[in-house]
């Protein structure tokens, strides 16, 4: 290999690792490409072929169940080097595929693959079709597997800004749970979506353990977008939070901060932000509309921590700081609506969530484990954020 060739394919390599497939690997939005252009050209295999170092990855394929192969052992690698579309009447006798012990192996006599490229013109992928007979495809029939191909890198190329996004996203959020003097927060967030407009954030300040959870109206990411900013306004209020007391101040400056985007978006946001005094146990919050947010009692109760407030970019109204404790044993479990979806009944949400905070959940993880779970095995049709702060003997 030239010089030329190694830099062009250290390029190529970076590109293929900027696209998050190699980590995500199968992906349904390519499979249903590869399963119409088997029924549009009647073959019995297609792919979506990316070449990782020495792998060929199948992230889309259609007719077979094989993950990957060596890179060597595809046509796809032809097409990937050259750059260009790479095509047989009759692979038996194509000397370019006699090395390629998938092709022998399986009897095939067709193929036909079109390189996927990137927006700078680096050669990701490959779209294929294969077949076991010799033919050629006509005029028409090769405008139409152009057309197919287009789509598959469109495809591609989304799944990779959709996985960058959702990266990006993930990376906003805590990064592990905080644990301090008995206290422990964590939390989840699970987009309905690539990303989503939930956000939670929590952190020591001085004495003071704040807890916020916002949930933009939307999803996607326009609401991502907002749901970033009122994180930004967050952190920038919280350190000016001198006593919770103040808690009620903050918000309005998050608020202002945020206000005109608000409305020049037309949306708004709910928004939940507790602070824990650790000298007093005493917890003080503003609800702004979200109205989801609980303490599940030592004894079993139930407190439903209901607020007054008005979502963010509604109106300019001052926010109220409530209060109240949260002692040992007792946990403070603050959820975006999505998790309504999840539920059992939505009239008892506040029941059922205190009794899942009592029951160990199926990885050992409490109440987050099981919401998770739930998650899963139910179709939420918008974003679900659970935090918890666990007051611990």
């Amino acid at each position: 290999m030239s010089i030329r060739d190694e830099s062009r394919e250290e390029r190529r390599q970076r590109a293929v690792e900027s696209l998050g497939i190699v980590e995500s690997g199968h992906e349904d939005r390519l499979d249903r490409v590869t399963r119409v252009a088997r029924a549009v050209f009647g073959v019995p295999l297609s792919s979506v072929t990316v070449m990782d170092h020495d792998r060929a990855l199948f992230v889309g394929r259609a007719g077979f169940e094989d993950p990957e192969s060596a890179r060597t052992d595809t046509p796809c690698s032809l097409v990937t080097d050259t750059g260009d579309i790479v095509t047989t009447d009759d692979a038996r006798v194509d000397p370019r595929f006699a090395h390629l012990g998938a092709f022998k192996d399986n009897g095939l006599g067709f193929y036909v693959g079109h390189p996927l490229r990137d927006g700078s013109g680096n050669v990701v992928g490959s779209f294929c079709l294969m077949d076991a007979e010799p033919r050629r495809l006509t005029d028409d029939e090769m405008a139409e597997f152009r057309d197919l191909a287009a789509w598959a890198q469109v495809e591609l190329l989304a799944d990779a800004e959709a996985s960058a996004a959702r990266s990006t996203q993930q990376a906003l959020l805590p990064a592990e749970p905080l644990e301090v003097e008995g206290v422990r927060v964590e939390g989840i967030c699970l987009s309905s979506l690539s990303v989503g407009g939930d956000y939670y954030d929590y952190g020591l300040i001085g004495r003071f353990v704040h807890v916020a959870v916002g949930d933009v109206m939307g999803k996607g990411v326009g609401a991502a977008i907002i749901g970033s900013s009122v994180r930004a306004a967050c952190r920038a209020a919280s350190p000016h939070v001198a006593a919770g007391r103040e808690l009620g101040l903050a918000v309005d400056r998050i608020e202002r901060a945020v206000r005109t985007d608000l409305q020049r978006t037309g949306t708004f946001v709910t928004y939940f932000h507790a602070v824990l005094d650790l000298d007093t146990d005493e917890l003080w919050y503003v609800d702004a509309g979200a109205g989801l947010s609980i303490i599940a009692r030592a004894d079993g109760s139930v407190q439903h921590l209901a607020g007054t407030g008005l979502p963010l970019g509604l109106d300019e109204l001052q926010h109220i700081t409530e209060t109240t404790r949260l002692g040992v044993g007792d946990q403070l479990i603050v959820m975006s609506d999505g998790v309504l979806d999840v539920l059992d009944d939505e009239r008892d949400w506040a029941l059922e969530v205190g009794r899942l905070a009592t029951q160990p959940g199926p990885d050992g993880h409490g109440l987050l484990g099981s919401m998770v779970a739930l998650t899963e095995r139910r179709l939420s049709r918008d974003d679900v954020t659970v935090v918890v702060m666990d007051r611990r003997p």
